[in-house]
C-alpha cells in the first residue's frame, strides 16, 4: 500500500517552532505548579485570561457537500476496513484540557514572571460557535512590557471523538479507548496523555505581534484562541483489529494569543472537518491561520510545497532575533502572502507564499508558491499586508478548501 506518512510531532501551534524551545516546553528548571512568582523588584496586577473556541463549521453545521472529489473521498472511507499501517488524523468533537500556568517573557525571553492558574480545567466543543468563550482563568501579570508568554497544560487530557462519516468514536469500554462502532448511548470522553519529553506539562509560546503594555492598576485580558481541528493521530494495529491515539508523536492542542477575541482557520485538501485516512489524498497539505479580532493574520502553519523542508511557522513580522518572521500578512485584496525560513532564525529564507483568503466553507482557493532564497520583501519592509507579492509563474499549485473558520 503507498502510504502517506506524518513523521515527527504533530505540533500543530508555536511549540518547537522557536528557537530554544525544549522537550518539554517548560522553563529550565521548573515544575509544573512552580511559579506564581513575578520577576525580581516587580509590581503586579490581578488579570484575566479567556480561552476561546477557534474555527469550525459552527453550531449545527455539518461539513458541506464539495463535490466528486468529496464524495468519492468519504465513500471510500466509509466503505473501508481498518489495515495495518493505516493512521488517521482525526478532529475531536470535545475535549478537556487543563491549564497550569502562564510564563510572562520578555523581548529576548527573559522571564518577567510566572502566574500558577487555579481549577483552570476548559471544554473544548466545537459544537459552540467559533468564537465563543469556553472559560475564564484569573491570572497575575507583572507591570511592563510583555512581548512573549508561554502557556503551560498538562500532558494528560480528555478527548471525545464522534465521526459517523469515517466511523471512529472515542469509548471507554472499548480496550485502546476508540472504537470503530458507535457505542451504546453515543461517544464519550477517554484520557489521553502526550508522551512527548518528560515531565507532565507542555507549553506552547506565543510571541505578540507587538509588545503589551500591562500598566499598573489596570486589569489586563487575554485571550487563547484554542483549536483542535485535524491535530489527533491515530494508529491502526498491526493485526488491522484496533485504533490507538499516538501519544508519543501528536501534541493535539494549537494555540495563540493575544489582547483581542481571535479566531483560526482551515484550509486542506482533503476538504473535510472529519477524521482523514493517511495516503486517502495524494499529495495531502493542510494550512491553519490565527487571527485577530480585526481578521489580521498574526500566524500560521504552513504546508511545504515547495522549497526546502524547514520550520513550517509564519508570523506578522519581519525577522526579529531568533524566534520569529515571515512576513505574514493580508493584503487590500484579500490575498495573503507569507514566507517560510531555512532555519528557526529567519536569516535565510526557502520560499515564498500567495493565496486568496476565502470567507465562506466550502469555497476553495489556490495556495502557490516560489522557491527562492530571496522572496520578495514587503513594501513597508514589514509585512506583506503592504501589498502580496505577484507570482506570474509559480513551482506549485495546490487547489485547498476551507474546511473551519
Amino acid at each position: 500500500m503507498n502510504m502517506q506518512r506524518i513523521s515527527g510531532p504533530l505540533q500543530w501551534g508555536a511549540v518547537c517552532i522557536l528557537a530554544g524551545c525544549g522537550a518539554t516546553g517548560q522553563e529550565p528548571g521548573q515544575q509544573p505548579g512552580q511559579g506564581g512568582t513575578p520577576g525580581q523588584g516587580s509590581k503586579t496586577v490581578a488579570g484575566t485570561v479567556s480561552f476561546v473556541l477557534g474555527g469550525t463549521t459552527g453550531p449545527g453545521v455539518s461539513s458541506p457537500s464539495l463535490g466528486v472529489q468529496e464524495s468519492q473521498l468519504r465513500r471510500s472511507l466509509q466503505g473501508a476496513t481498518l489495515a495495518p499501517g493505516d493512521g488517521y488524523i482525526v478532529s475531536p468533537r470535545k475535549a478537556r484540557i487543563t491549564f497550569t500556568s502562564v510564563v510572562f517573557k520578555g523581548a529576548n525571553g527573559d522571564v518577567l514572571g510566572t502566574s500558577d492558574f487555579t481549577g483552570c480545567t476548559v471544554t473544548y466543543d466545537r459544537s459552540l460557535p467559533p468564537g465563543s468563550t469556553l472559560l475564564d482563568c484569573p491570572f497575575t501579570a507583572p507591570v511592563g512590557e510583555i512581548s512573549q508568554i508561554a502557556v503551560n497544560f498538562d500532558k494528560t487530557m480528555q478527548l471525545l471523538v464522534s465521526d459517523a462519516t469515517v466511523g471512529i468514536y472515542s469509548d471507554p469500554k472499548a480496550a485502546t479507548g476508540y472504537s470503530t462502532s458507535a457505542p451504546v448511548g453515543g461517544a464519550a470522553f477517554v484520557p489521553f496523555t502526550i508522551t512527548i519529553g518528560s515531565g507532565t506539562s507542555r507549553a506552547t509560546p506565543i510571541i505578540f505581534p507587538s509588545p503589551v503594555s500591562i500598566a499598573a492598576n489596570s486589569s489586563p485580558r487575554l485571550y487563547i484562541t484554542t483549536d483542535m481541528i485535524q491535530t489527533l493521530q491515530l494508529a491502526v494495529s498491526a493485526g488491522g483489529t484496533t485504533l490507538t491515539a499516538d501519544g508519543l508523536n501528536n501534541d493535539p492542542v494549537a494555540l495563540f494569543g493575544g489582547t483581542t477575541r481571535g479566531t483560526s482557520s482551515f484550509y486542506s485538501n482533503a476538504n473535510a472537518i472529519e477524521s482523514y485516512r493517511i495516503g486517502s489524498v495524494n499529495e495531502f497539505h493542510a494550512l491553519r491561520i490565527f487571527y485577530d479580532e480585526a481578521g489580521r493574520p498574526l500566524y500560521l502553519v504552513s504546508p511545504t510545497t515547495c522549497g526546502i523542508d524547514g520550520p513550517k511557522g509564519a508570523w506578522a513580522s519581519p525577522p526579529v532575533g531568533a524566534t520569529m518572521g515571515g512576513w505574514l500578512g493580508k493584503d487590500a485584496s484579500r490575498v495573503l502572502g507569507w514566507a517560510l525560513p531555512t532555519t528557526t532564525t529567519y536569516a535565510t529564507y526557502s520560499s515564498y507564499f500567495v493565496m486568496a483568503e476565502q470567507a465562506v466553507i466550502g469555497q476553495t482557493t489556490v495556495l502557490k508558491c516560489k522557491a527562492t532564497p530571496t522572496p520578495p520583501v514587503p513594501a513597508d519592509g514589514k509585512t506583506y499586508a503592504s501589498g502580496a507579492p505577484a507570482m506570474p509563474s509559480p513551482d506549485k499549485s495546490t487547489t485547498l478548501t476551507l474546511v473551519a473558520k
